[in-house]
């Protein structure tokens, strides 16, 4: 009873209460307007792969307000892969949900990544299954741009290189089943850099212009993809000002 009313109640206070490493970089609004501009678009029931998972924060948002989802995180850094296994705990969604430590370039990673799913549907020992949705929230600020955080944690969180973008996308691609989505955020400065690192058979869909303060340019940016869609692109803007 008392397990059943702790994470009850880690669930009502959500995000607040989550684990994040000391030094890490700390979870921002980027990682839970990702998890809602994907909950927009899904079907009633999947399962979605979060690259890049950090704590584990969009994941388990969606998996929160969609309660006939799974989810598999991949998180390159240990602590973080730890971090996030002990917040899915913490919230008791330890039977749809799991995290791979491992790289997105990694085929390997892809693979553990997909057998983590089938082990949670009941799949284990046949084919292994693709992802209807994948949430990608990559280090997309350039390394050498910007103010370099002394800690590696927060400086791996936050800064990539130009292959980022291409990897995780790449991933994302050989992760998804057909007609299956990729969201993504990034900063509205990389809107180019994104559109150009989507491989031929993610199709983009939709993006919206995040932005946070009035009299300034869009903050972020939230793509939506589909593997092999055809649907002509929109652009919409969410005003989500800061308080």
């Amino acid at each position: 009873m008392r397990l059943d009313t702790d994470r009850r109640s880690a669930r009502e206070r959500f995000p607040a209460g989550l684990e994040q490493p000391e030094g890490s970089f700390r979870f921002s609004r980027d990682a839970l307007l990702l998890a809602e501009f994907a909950a927009e678009h899904l079907p009633v029931r999947g399962a979605a792969a979060d690259l890049g998972m950090g704590c584990g924060v969009a994941a388990l948002a969606l998996l929160l307000s969609r309660p006939e989802w799974s989810a598999v995180g991949v998180e390159v850094q240990t602590e973080l892969a730890l971090c996030a296994a002990r917040n899915i705990r913490l919230l008791g969604l330890e039977e749809r949900a799991a995290v791979v430590e491992g790289d997105v370039s990694d085929i390997l990673a892809l693979r553990h990544t997909r057998e983590a799913l089938a082990g949670m549907c009941g799949r284990a020992g046949k084919e292994l299954p693709l992802f209807d949705a994948v949430l990608c929230n990559p280090p997309w600020r350039l390394a050498g741009t910007g103010r370099t955080p002394p800690s590696d944690l927060r400086r791996r969180a936050l800064f990539g290189s130009p292959r980022t973008l291409p990897d995780f996308f790449h991933a994302a691609d050989l992760l998804l089943v057909q007609r299956g989505v990729l969201a993504a955020v990034c900063g509205a400065e990389r809107l180019a850099d994104a559109l150009s690192a989507l491989p031929p058979r993610l199709h983009p869909e939709l993006v919206r212009l995040v932005f946070t303060r009035k009299d300034a340019p869009a903050a972020f940016v939230l793509l939506l993809a589909r593997k092999g869609g055809r649907a002509a692109l929109r652009v919409e803007k969410l005003e989500a000002f800061e308080a």
